[in-house]
C-alpha cells in the first residue's frame, strides 16, 4: 500500500513507461517478424502486427492521457 499520494502517483507513472516500452518491443518484434515472412516468401502477407499496435496504442493513449494524477497535476499548476 503506498503511504503517500505522490508515491502513488510514481508508482503508476513506472507502470505507465514499463507496458509502453513492453508494447513497443512486441510490436517492434511482430514487424519484424511479419517483413521478414513477406521477404522469404516474396509474397504480401497481412500485416497481423498492426492489431497489436493499433489496439494496444489506443489503450496506452487513453491511459496517458485520461489519467488522474496527471489531470490532478496539470491542474495544480
Amino acid at each position: 500500500m503506498p503511504e503517500s499520494v505522490d508515491e502513488a502517483r510514481s508508482s503508476s507513472g513506472l507502470a505507465r513507461w514499463i507496458v509502453t516500452i513492453v508494447w513497443a518491443v512486441v510490436g517492434g518484434a511482430q514487424f519484424v517478424i511479419w517483413l521478414l515472412m513477406c521477404l522469404i516468401t516474396m509474397t504480401f502477407k497481412a500485416p497481423f502486427w498492426l492489431w497489436t499496435i493499433g489496439i494496444g496504442g489506443v489503450v496506452l493513449l487513453l491511459w496517458w492521457f485520461l489519467d488522474p494524477a496527471r489531470r490532478t497535476r496539470e491542474g495544480a499548476e
